[in-house]
């Protein structure tokens, strides 16, 4: 143990002496401190309080990082580093934006739904300037949220379709039939409740307690189908970033606060491009 620490001694001291040729003081390099703090960790061994000589060793170490650090930002070399002195290449994505890739696959079924929550809001302002009978409202509401649910399943199911027609995609198809066979059955319902009230048929409270039914439903696969786009996402991501000899890249969104452009490279482009091609979509 002696020797372990007469050699250790050594070589920090050579590392001292070796800051005088590019004009560093040993005030300016804490030789003093480094050989005290050493001494005492060699007499700490000694008298066999090791803990105590670690701590006094990882002082040293301390000092020595630090001023590492500042000799490499004064010669303009301060990088971030791998273990054999190559830069660390650093990306990220933001997998929000990257997700609009598929919202633009399915766009005409998303406009649908949007007209359909457009005439929910001027069928409300018609109501509130008395321009038509509270029942005359609620049933109108009542055709209008379930033309709005029916036209937000065909988004899902439109976008089903394009991904079960991408190879890119073959690894998750038995999940993804699985979740439009459970959409088959809630649209037909859909259709069901909407010629009844059309009929004038449909009781309100029960097409009230089915449409909230069938909502939950529908909240329910999308969100799942919604995790199988975003591990796609990440998937394409990993692989396009080992591809260009990537080390890290992390998701934006709740981790990236700051980041330096001349360093950290933004990947939503690539991994957009990559994921128009695995969908067929330009």
């Amino acid at each position: 143990m002696k020797k372990t620490i007469t050699i250790t001694f050594c070589i920090v001291i050579a590392l001292v002496l070796a800051g005088a040729p590019i004009g560093l003081s040993q005030e300016d390099f804490s030789a003093d401190l480094l050989i005290e703090e050493l001494n005492r960790a060699e007499n700490l061994i000694n008298s066999g309080e090791i803990s105590q000589a670690l701590d006094s060793l990882l002082g040293v170490r301390s000092i020595l990082d630090s001023k590492i650090k500042e000799l490499s930002k004064a010669a303009g070399t301060e990088t971030d580093l791998g273990p054999s002195g190559s830069r660390v290449k650093i990306g990220y994505v933001n997998a929000k934006e990257a997700f609009t890739v598929f919202t633009q696959a399915v766009e005409e079924e998303r406009k649908s739904a949007k007209e359909k929550s457009e005439e929910l809001i001027s069928l409300r302002e018609e109501v509130l300037k008395g321009e038509i009978s509270e029942s005359d409202y609620k049933r109108q509401r009542d055709v209008l949220q379930a033309e709005r649910l029916k036209a937000q399943l065909e988004i899902d199911i439109a976008m089903l379709d394009k991904m079960l027609q991408a190879e890119g995609f073959e690894s998750v198809s038995g999940r993804l039939f699985d979740i439009k066979e459970q959409v088959g059955p809630i649209v037909d319902e859909l259709e069901k409740v909407l010629e009844d009230i059309r009929e004038g048929t449909a009781v309100p409270e029960e097409v009230s307690q089915t449409l909230s039914q069938i909502r939950r439903q529908y909240d329910q696969l999308d969100n799942l189908l919604t995790s199988l786009i975003e591990k796609k996402i990440f998937q394409i991501t990993n692989l396009r970033a080992e591809e260009e000899g990537y080390d890290l890249v992390l998701r934006q969104e709740n981790v990236v606060l700051y980041r330096n452009s001349d360093k950290i490279d933004d990947l939503t482009e690539m991994t957009k491009k990559a994921l128009r091609e695995e969908i067929g979509s330009k």
